[in-house]
């Protein structure tokens, strides 16, 4: 179809381009070649991974019952394995994925239904590894609406319930994947974390949650948030099996360009789970973080004394315990939430660009671009308000996106210098326990303010990479009801693709405490 003097004037209106007459009919013709380049590349086959149907055949696809689902954790049920996988290492394991996770043939809800009828054709690369290493996935879990929140109380499917205590938040956005492998019913999880959406989940279930260094876990096949935020990664029962699930799925794929220098090749992956267990933690340096231990009231009391005695178990077994400081630590969340909300708003938007990536086309034309009233009205608190910041920020405050990008580096320099001085940084990785989930009659401001005390300590590492990992270490009181036990973590942070230390810390203090007794 021919371009219209109508519709090149419009164009060129909404970019403040005052066309000369001379020049409209010129301007025509090329705004024509244009238009039939877009239309012959639209006509064009895609190019996404086939997976291997017979190989890995996918068996009794269901949505699961509610009497099989008493949390609300699972987003839709099946069983996937290899007929031939290269190795063992996740063998007579199960999995469950959040459902964010494309899996071929099988529904992605993505926790919403303003998006609908979305069924992948690929599978993901770690979904080609977990069944490579022998596992067996056994379905996807809830994930908080497009991915958006760190309370259990978003998705569509109704809320995801705390295994420790029903009615209290799982965390978020990973919610599903926590419950469902707090609850034992599968034996590991794969998780997503844009903001701590592996670590808050697994902080406020008792469970081990690893966000692996930046590119070390291919996100090839996995509906984004934001490119410079997106990671993939293991929550566990135990350091053990996170090491193990964490060897099986890393290396880069060739694919993903999120992969910079250091990411080793599949074969080439270090041998997590063997290292970790070599030599014990005495003589580490661990730095204890200032700002992440915030003083007037900005932290739990049960918490704030929990981790404390959880860094006296590290000096115990032979580390060295220092106080560090990183000023900028305490501006982090803000910086963080310029570059998430503005880079996931032109995603929504459908205008995220600069990427070398398997691009989730069937996705991008589900979406339906522009957004009308009524997909809106199906988003919710969390993502309107996200939309509503977004847009707002690329309107008035452009030129604060790249600042904060700019500032993100500074951060990961900053921590880096203290990495030089010392072997970790560990710090509570959540500030409160677990929050009664709002009402679904809760107000935009109710939902939002659930979430104070989650990603404080949490979203830093999403902007700077480093790796860092949720671990258990006891329990404190509900703040509402002090009858009520409910989970606490440390973070434990790295430096990058230094998973190995982290892990070995980790592994010792869950050798030496039961944190269930602690």
């Amino acid at each position: 179809m021919a371009s219209t003097r109508e519709e090149l004037l419009g164009v060129a209106k909404s970019v403040a381009f005052e066309i000369p007459e001379h020049e409209i009919a010129e301007y025509e013709r090329l705004l024509e070649r244009t238009k039939k380049t877009l239309e012959t590349v639209a006509a064009m086959d895609d190019y996404q991974p086939t997976p291997d149907l017979n190989t890995t055949p996918r068996r009794n696809i269901h949505f699961p019952d509610r009497s099989d689902n008493t949390l609300g954790a699972w987003a839709w049920r099946f069983e996937l394995s290899s007929a031939s996988p290269t190795s063992n290492s996740l063998a007579n394991k199960t999995v469950c994925l959040k459902d964010n996770i494309c899996v071929a043939g099988v529904p992605c809800l993505l926790g919403t239904d303003a998006i609908t009828n979305w069924t992948p054709q690929t599978d993901a690369t770690i979904v080609t590894r977990i069944l490579a290493a022998g596992g067996t996935i056994t379905g996807k879990a809830v994930c908080e609406n497009l991915s958006r929140g760190a309370v259990s109380s978003t998705a569509a499917t109704g809320p995801v319930h705390n295994p420790y205590a029903r009615g209290y938040s799982v965390g978020g956005s990973s919610s599903g994947t926590a419950a469902v492998v707090a609850s034992d019913a599968a034996d590991l999880g794969i998780g997503c974390d844009q903001g701590g959406s592996i670590r808050i989940p697994a902080a406020l279930t008792g469970l081990v949650g690893l966000k692996p260094t930046a590119g070390l876990v291919p996100y090839t096949g996995i509906v984004s948030n934001d490119a410079s935020l997106d990671y993939v990664g293991p929550i566990t029962c135990t350091v053990r099996d996170c090491a193990r699930l964490l060897e099986a799925i890393a290396g880069a794929d060739g694919i993903d360009d999120r992969a910079g220098p250091g990411v080793p090749l599949p074969g080439q992956v270090p041998r997590y789970e063997v290292l970790m267990m070599q030599g014990g933690i005495e003589g580490l340096r661990v730095g204890v973080l200032r700002e992440g231990v915030p003083g007037d009231g900005g932290i739990d009391s049960g918490v704030e004394r929990r981790f404390h005695e959880a860094v006296g178990v590290f000096e115990k077994l032979g580390a060295s315990v220092v106080e560090v400081s990183v000023p900028l630590h305490a501006q982090a969340r803000g910086v963080y939430s310029v570059v998430s909300k503005m880079g996931n708003h032109m995603g929504m938007l459908g205008k995220a660009t600069g990427r070398r990536q398997m691009m989730l086309t069937d996705l991008a034309a589900k979406k339906g671009h522009p957004y009308t009233a009524e997909l809106v009205d199906k988003m919710s608190v969390m993502s309107k308000e996200g939309l509503l910041s977004g847009e707002f920020a690329w309107q008035t405050y452009a030129t604060v996106y790249p600042k904060a990008v700019n500032i993100m580096r500074k951060l990961k320099d900053l921590y880096d210098e203290v990495l030089s001085s010392v072997d970790l940084i560990v710090m509570p990785t959540t500030l409160t326990p677990a929050n009664i989930l709002p009402s679904a009659d809760a107000t935009p401001l109710a939902h939002v303010e659930a979430a104070k005390g989650l990603t404080e300590n949490t979203c830093a590492f999403n902007a700077t990479g480093h790796p860092a990992l949720a671990l258990p270490i006891g329990f404190v009181p509900a703040k509402a009801d002090k009858s009520i036990k409910l989970p606490a973590s440390i973070q434990i942070v790295g430096k990058w693709h230094d998973e190995v230390t982290v892990l070995r810390a980790a592994y010792a203090w869950e050798q030496a405490v039961d944190w269930r007794t602690f």
